[in-house]
């Protein structure tokens, strides 16, 4: 059960990966606050809900050529959960 639940509080994804829209627009960019990121906030395995291979697949900020996807899905695969605290910071994870 706590499983079940734990998959219903994850986003689902698609063809072109999760889809959170811009996040360069939000008041942190692409730092997670509390507010943005309620359901995840201070858990550390991030991949729970957002598997390596549903992340970082579409370039949504508007800057085409800029953002380099590959470098940061190698770089995401390279790393694994350390990885992410680097773009988006310690998502309320006291250490």
């Amino acid at each position: 059960m706590l499983f079940i639940a734990a998959a219903l509080g994850c986003v689902g994804g698609d063809d072109d990966g999760q889809d959170f829209g811009n996040i360069f627009e939000s008041p942190e960019g692409v730092i997670l606050t509390e507010e943005e990121h309620p359901d995840g906030w201070g858990r550390t395995n991030c991949f729970a809900c957002h598997p390596v291979e549903e992340i970082h697949r579409e370039n949504r900020t508007g800057t085409e050529g800029i953002l380099p996807l590959e470098d940061i899905q190698e770089f995401v695969e390279e790393e694994g959960l350390d990885s992410c605290p680097v773009c988006h910071g310690d998502n309320g994870v006291e250490e």
